[in-house]
């Protein structure tokens, strides 16, 4: 169940479009790449399910300058006190900031920074005496003049949408939500570096045309591949 937040001012346009690819790519042949992973628990395999529901979506005020995890998870918990989110341990909640805000990555040591080291993370907590909570930060880089470029689909022709944020937070959002799917407590890597599994593919698109790899629904985007055991970084299963 995915459940958005938009933290600040993000333009509507962007954040209809967050929705709807949140709300269709639960449907695609890119998903259908997650469902190879499984978990073994007292010898009963579980594959992941080709189940992503979109729930809701709400604005938050920004009221800092500086996104640390902690404010992230006091957001989260301050829209569950308010009834504005239900409670799922099944849920996946991305916050999405606007550029001009700064976040910081803080379970390495030293700290991360957005833009600099990463263009998107996630994590998890538990609530006391209740269930493990998941959780996606992603920002929009168009809010952040020439520094943003670094997490931006540039594209000579224009992207997909012709919305240089949303296009370019789907693909770290594709991200994002299969290593959380996956691997939400970062309980294994893909390799001695510590790769996740889409990490492995981070900003390979494999080969396209235009500016578009996928469709969902009826609108075109274009996001990363991913690595499937026994068959390296693809598109679609």
């Amino acid at each position: 169940n995915a459940y958005n937040i938009y933290y600040g001012d993000i333009s509507s346009s962007t954040k209809n479009l967050m929705n709807y690819f949140a709300a269709n790519l639960g449907n695609t042949s890119w998903y259908n790449t997650l469902t190879t992973y499984y978990q073994i628990v007292n010898g009963v395999k579980t594959s992941v399910s080709k189940s992503l529901v979109y729930k809701n979506s709400v604005d938050v005020t920004a009221t800092k300058t500086m996104l640390r995890g902690s404010d992230v998870i006091n957001i989260i918990l301050t829209l569950f006190n308010a009834g504005k989110f239900p409670v799922d341990s099944n849920g996946v909640y991305t916050l999405f900031f606007r550029g001009d805000i700064s976040a910081l990555y803080e379970y390495e040591t030293p700290a991360l920074n957005w833009l600099v080291d990463f263009c998107g993370y996630h994590g998890a907590f538990r609530i006391t005496n209740g269930p493990i909570i998941k959780f996606m930060v992603i920002g929009d880089p168009s809010y952040a003049g020439v520094k943003g470029e670094g997490c931006e689909e540039i594209i000579i022709s224009g992207t997909a949408n012709g919305n240089l944020g949303a296009d370019s937070m789907v693909t770290v959002y594709a991200h994002e939500i299969a290593e959380t799917i996956t691997n939400y407590a970062n309980a294994w890597y893909f390799n001695s570096n510590q790769f996740e599994n889409a990490d492995a593919c981070s900003w390979d698109f494999g080969d396209y045309t235009g500016n578009s790899n996928v469709v969902l629904g009826n609108k075109k985007f274009l996001v990363q591949r991913m690595w499937v055991p026994t068959k390296g970084c693809v598109i679609s299963l």
